[in-house]
């Protein structure tokens, strides 16, 4: 895992932080029990953990997962070793090692649109009988202002990179979070969501260029005859005169087993 993933990651959590629901944080924590283990999939460093530790006490259990054994080191360095569990696992082959049902919760966040139609399938079926908190998928492709006349070339290459393969199959990007809800209601489930955006300005610096670089990037690999340099430094100029934001649309879903109410307005 290269030194600028974990800028990425590092970069992203407070923002994260700032927009995650509340709401769907505090009613996940109501519905799991203390002695319930929490699945964390695609744990990263943990930040997932960071976040949900306040609203769900100092004794829950954890189980993170993630493929890539370089973020488990960092997350094995900061997470508490008593009550976080971690295992190195590629979610795409060995789904059916995630546990599930009773005594079990699932979370996730930053991960879902990376996912497919299939996978999407297999975890609605397997979790419907338990309690789920997914975070931060997201819902839209980036949204600059001041718009620019390459901004629709650029937001269609890198919806085609975001929806192929990610090692799940074909991805189903911003559609992610609907499609799972969608099917867990239909197996009885009580789903909320929420939106969870980010709205980026002057006081995001860091994170709004490093999500110009990894843009730029992402569409010239996509289709080369787009000038997306150009894009790029005309986006880093407005942004050192604070003349740049961004709003990058995310979704927070929760949802609550058959049988178990929560006080809700469902959407």
């Amino acid at each position: 895992m290269s030194k600028t993933i974990i800028d990425w990651l590092a970069a992203r959590e407070p923002v994260d932080a700032h927009s995650r629901s509340r709401e769907l944080a505090t009613a996940f924590a109501a519905i799991v029990a203390a002695s319930d283990l929490i699945v964390d999939l695609g744990c990263g460093t943990g930040a997932n953990f960071r976040f949900l530790d306040t609203y769900l006490g100092p004794m829950q259990r954890w189980l993170g997962i993630d493929n890539d054994i370089d973020l488990l080191k960092r997350a094995a360095a900061c997470l508490p070793k008593d009550r976080v569990a971690l295992k190195e696992m590629n979610l795409a082959t060995d789904f059916q090692q995630v546990p599930f049902g009773k005594g079990f919760a699932l979370t996730a966040s930053a991960f879902l649109d990376m996912t497919s139609k299939p996978w999407l399938t297999r975890l609605a079926a397997h979790g419907c009988e338990t309690p789920i908190l997914i975070a931060m998928s997201t819902s839209s492709q980036p949204l600059w202002r001041p718009s620019h006349h390459l901004d629709e070339a650029i937001r269609l290459r890198v919806e085609s990179r975001q929806r192929s393969d990610h090692g799940f199959g074909p991805s189903l990007g911003t559609d992610a979070a609907n499609f799972l809800a969608d099917l867990l209601r239909d197996a009885g489930c009580q789903v909320t969501t929420r939106e969870s955006n980010w709205t980026l300005g002057p006081a995001d610096r860091f994170l709004i260029a490093m999500m110009i670089e990894g843009v730029a990037r992402r569409a010239q690999s996509i289709d080369a005859s787009i000038d997306s340099s150009d894009w790029a430094s005309m986006r880093k100029d407005q942004l050192l005169q604070n003349q740049l934001g961004l709003v990058v649309k995310h979704t927070d879903l929760l949802s609550i087993p058959p049988g178990h109410i929560v006080a809700l307005d469902e959407n």
